[in-house]
Order: structure tokens, then sequence, then C-alpha cells
């Protein structure tokens, strides 16, 4: 599986749509998600376990608590994650 495309709307400490577009990376098969503590790497594969599976990616964190505190009330808490299989999208 190769990421394609991570956009996340109102989940864990991101409010606002925030998109990840792994196609930036080229053709490399190998990637770091990196940063200081709290920049949101847990997020970010919290995120693609929860578009895979419906869960997030530990067992210390359940599902109805992956929606951001800062979201207003109307915004809907989403997932789309695109990715490549094989040959396949």
């Amino acid at each position: 599986m190769k990421p394609l495309q991570l956009t996340m709307r109102a989940f864990g400490a991101y409010a606002s749509e925030q998109i990840i577009d792994f196609t930036l990376l080229g053709d490399k098969n190998f990637f770091l998600i990196h940063g200081p503590t709290g920049s949101g790497k847990t997020t970010i594969l919290d995120a693609i376990s929860f578009a895979l599976y419906g869960s997030a990616s530990g067992d210390l964190r359940e599902s109805k608590n992956l929606r951001s505190d800062y979201a207003p009330a109307e915004q809907k808490t989403e997932v789309e994650f695109t990715f490549k299989s094989g040959e396949y999208i």
C-alpha cells in the first residue's frame, strides 16, 4: 500500500481541514513521519487507521475521543484516505 492523500476534518488536534499530499514525496518508497512531541504524528497515524479500520492506531484512544475539541459543533468529523495497492487506486 502506498499512501497518496490523507484529508482530516475536525479530527484530533486539527479543527479545520488538513490535507497531507503524499504524492509530493515522488517515487520514494520509504519516508519518516517525524517532529517534536505534540506535533501531530500520532494523529496522522490514527487518521489512517481510522479510515482503514474504524478505530485508532493504539489501545489508549477510543474512536469517540478522536473528534477535535477545537472544531465548531456544525463541523463533521471526517477522514478521507486515498492509497494505491498494486496498480489500483
